[in-house]
């Protein structure tokens, strides 16, 4: 899958054009084949670093948080114990 991540924290020329595995659908999870995505102020804050909303965790960093596309895929059930017992 292609997408546009960053490998470290910057202004605008540290978006790269990035390969990366396609992502499946885990318990209590969709799946969404992507047909238009935005960028917010978040992704803006996400990108340069800012310590508010800094995300660790695997490289690239793919930021868009605004998409709208097609639920391709749905993860199995996720089992909910009631509460209080």
């Amino acid at each position: 899958m292609r997408a546009v991540g960053l490998l470290r924290y910057g202004g605008p020329e540290v978006l790269r054009l990035v390969d990366v595995p396609t992502p499946h659908a885990g318990p209590g999870e969709v799946r969404v084949r992507v047909r238009a995505a935005a960028v917010n102020p978040a992704d803006t804050l996400i990108r340069a670093g800012a310590s508010a909303v800094r995300r660790h965790g695997a490289r690239p960093l793919i930021p868009g948080l605004d998409v709208a596309g097609t639920v391709d895929e749905i993860g199995a059930r996720r089992r909910c114990r009631p509460r209080g017992r």
